[in-house]
């Protein structure tokens, strides 16, 4: 009964602090990707023209914004494996419960 209120617990403090941090990766990844954006507004509306400036916009949109969102959904993937190893801790606690408030009934030890 009281390890099922401290993984309850637990289980209740991973979900929210994932919930946290996926929220500060969508907000941290909105603040990189639009600061770049508008540094790069004043540039793109006639301040640098050409080839060089072609390629520099080219490389920003094919390599380093796609680098960004492939950052991003790593700390994404590491928020969701989290919450996939407190679902299995969870699910073990209840297998194990089961079976072990089973024998606990059998023998009327509690």
């Amino acid at each position: 009964m009281f390890v099922d209120m401290i993984l309850s617990f637990v289980a209740d403090q991973v979900d929210s602090l994932t919930g946290q941090a996926t929220q500060q990766v969508e907000r941290l990844t909105d603040e990189v990707m639009g600061g770049i954006r508008q540094s790069m507004n004043p540039l793109r509306s006639g301040s640098w023209e050409g080839q060089g400036a072609e390629r520099f916009y080219g490389e920003m949109e094919q390599v380093v914004f796609p680098m960004i969102v492939s950052i991003v959904t790593g700390g994404m993937d590491f928020t969701g494996m989290i919450r996939q190893a407190a679902g299995i801790i969870t699910q073990a606690d209840e297998a194990i419960s089961g079976m072990f408030g089973g024998v606990v009934d059998m023998f009327d030890i509690f």
